[in-house]
């Protein structure tokens, strides 16, 4: 049988390397240490015999676990159960005979926001000779990101990292070799190999792009810290292959938010859009409200070229800090960016829970409209309690990229590969969004999802007439304090 192979980052402990850190960085956000969970979700209805291979970022192999998944199943793969060594960084390649789909969770423990600092992102089954990050930044005592990129080919990679502020400030291009197989992390607290000494606070974009032959994936994350340890969050999302893009671009966004009750902010969105041109980018962002009571607003701005900007519907990001407030404070919709140029984009969502007290994140990437498929696969889908208590839970969001009515059928597979629950025939419009929380319902009652039980854990395989953008939001919940809890988001793995 054929092999099928998926490239994913490792960052079994991406950034273990920082708990130590020299003095002049000691003011900018320390995590603490990220241990990876990955689950692998089985596409079709045939057992899959799964083998994993992990590289070191010099390139040497470390033979990891080998799994059986049932047709339709799935399984989730502990930092226990890897048998690496203590402080293992780098990558690992999945083959297996059947065709897999992969999401990665990074959680961080032993710093001072312990149970809030959860990343996800997906695994992808190739990788491109160009790859961009939009959302990058070095903000003492606030915010700092790391990026890693695995060379997914079988020789060694030279890649070209080009630095760009949001300012349009060209901050340098930096070249590093990458053993076959292997990843190397850039973390921007520590200027040295393909990183620059950044002046805090900076904030923009990095580009990565193959010199010769060869290819390459990407994942960065990005780290906030605050004085009050109930604020420290995290947030993990894929590079986007940017490889060949030019010309018009459309970029769909399923989920916007600004919610704000009693003067408390509870959920708001944020987009980074990166011009990938040697020329300015017009864009016009739509943002269109899911209730007819609620404005719609349009913005026009003009990006420099080969740079970023950030709308912020909280504080307006790149623009003024009023720019949104004729949203008013209960808006929730879906925004649409249209561009004479090449542009792509990352969406930040953030929530403020128990009155603010406790902040959460998480990172996707915009949709590219002419990118759409009909088919997706959601691993790690959740819907688990303790009794009473809620621990962990997911939701699916579906956005219709077509330009008529979808008609959508979600199957909701456990491990074993058992079809719990299916919904047919759901009805998308042109452009818009439907939310399945196994926890909230989302657009459906809560009710509908109690076939799945009370510990699920599983996949969702998500099929329509229609081009489709889907991503998956998780969350993980403490009991003690009450709303103490981690998010992830991440986009789906089209078929």
């Amino acid at each position: 049988m054929p092999k099928h192979r998926i490239a994913f980052l490792i960052v079994i402990a991406l950034l273990v390397a920082l708990v130590a850190l020299p003095v002049a960085a000691q003011s900018f956000p320390n995590p603490g240490t990220g241990s990876t969970y990955t689950e692998l979700a089985n596409k079709t209805g045939n057992a899959a015999t799964v083998q994993l291979t992990y590289y070191d970022t010099s390139g040497g192999i470390h033979q990891g676990p080998q799994r059986n998944i049932p047709g339709n199943g799935s399984t989730a793969i502990d930092p226990d159960s890897v048998q690496l060594p203590q402080n293992f960084q780098g990558s690992a390649v999945v083959s297996s005979n059947q065709p897999l789909a992969s999401v990665v969770t990074t959680k961080w423990t032993g710093g001072p926001g312990d149970g809030f600092q959860m990343g996800t992102y997906s695994g992808v089954s190739a990788g491109s000779t160009e790859i961009c990050f939009p959302s990058m930044w070095k903000v003492n005592d606030i915010l700092i990101s790391s990026f890693a990129i695995q060379n997914t080919g079988t020789a060694p990679v030279t890649v070209q990292l080009n630095y760009r502020s949001r300012q349009g400030v060209d901050n340098g291009t930096y070249s590093d070799t990458i053993p076959a197989g292997a990843q190397h992390t850039y973390d921007l607290r520590n200027p040295g190999t393909g990183v620059p000494d950044l002046t805090s606070p900076w904030d923009g974009s990095v580009k990565a792009v193959v010199q010769g032959s060869g290819s390459i994936a990407g994942v960065s994350v990005a780290n906030w810290g605050s004085s009050n340890p109930d604020r420290v969050r995290s947030a993990t999302y894929n590079a986007v292959d940017c490889a060949g893009l030019s010309g018009n671009t459309v970029l769909e966004v399923p989920a916007q938010y600004r919610v704000v009750i009693n003067n408390q902010w509870v959920v708001w969105s944020a987009l980074n859009i990166q011009n990938l041109e040697n020329s300015p980018a017009h864009v016009t962002v739509q943002y269109t409200p899911r209730s007819n009571s609620n404005p719609s607003k349009t913005i026009n701005y003009t990006i420099p070229a080969n740079t970023t900007v950030g709308m912020n519907t909280r504080n307006g990001g790149t623009l003024p800090p009023d720019t949104f407030n004729d949203l008013g404070e209960g808006w929730d919709g879906t925004a649409e960016i249209t561009s004479d140029k090449a542009v792509v984009a990352t969406v930040i969502t953030a929530w403020g829970r128990a009155g603010g007290v406790y902040y959460e994140a998480g990172i996707y990437t915009a949709a590219d409209k002419n990118r759409g498929a009909t088919k997706y696969f959601v691993p790690d889908y959740k819907r688990v309690k303790d009794g009473d208590t809620w621990k962990e839970w997911s939701a699916a969001v579906v956005q219709n990229l077509g330009n008529s009515d979808a008609h959508v059928s979600l199957k909701f597979y456990d491990r074993n590969g058992t079809l719990k629950l299916q919904f047919n025939n759901e009805v998308i419009g042109s452009l818009s969004a439907i939310g399945y929380n196994s926890r909230f319902g989302g657009t459906k009652p809560p009710a509908d999802f109690d076939p799945l039980g009370t510990s699920f854990e599983g996949h969702v395989v998500i099929e329509s007439d229609q081009p489709l953008s889907v991503v998956l939001n998780s969350a993980n919940w403490l009991s003690n304090p009450p709303f103490r809890g981690a998010t992830g988001t991440t986009n789906a793995i089209p078929e």
